[in-house]
């Protein structure tokens, strides 16, 4: 059960957690085009006997590219959740303008 709550990440501790989620998000971004402008990890709220971690995430890229940056990060870190989403354009293109996307990711480790 924790395997699958936590995959790879089950063991280990916060701070190796915050590295492995950059990193993990970091490939994702190479995978699919999107420049990876900013990951800000930090402490959410505690909701029972959970703790929530929280990635605060800039992205920048074309809409298609930014929809399978999702769907791999869904994929490869399916633990993580999104908690707040918000897209907004970065410049005047119309045929394929870049957006940029403001993410808030969030994980529940249980508290002991």
């Amino acid at each position: 059960l924790q395997y699958q709550l936590h995959g790879d990440m089950a063991n280990l501790p916060v701070r190796q957690i915050e590295a492995y989620v950059i990193g993990q998000l970091q490939r994702v971004s190479w995978n699919n085009n999107i420049e990876l402008v900013s990951v800000e990890p930090s402490t959410g709220e505690r909701v029972q006997i959970f703790q929530e971690m929280l990635f605060n995430v800039e992205l920048v890229g074309e809409y298609d590219d930014l929809y399978r940056w999702l769907w791999e990060a869904r994929n490869d870190l399916g633990y993580v959740v999104v908690k707040e989403y918000s897209l907004a354009r970065q410049d005047d293109n119309d045929d394929e303008p870049q957006l940029v996307a403001d993410l808030s990711l969030a994980s529940y480790r249980a508290v002991e």
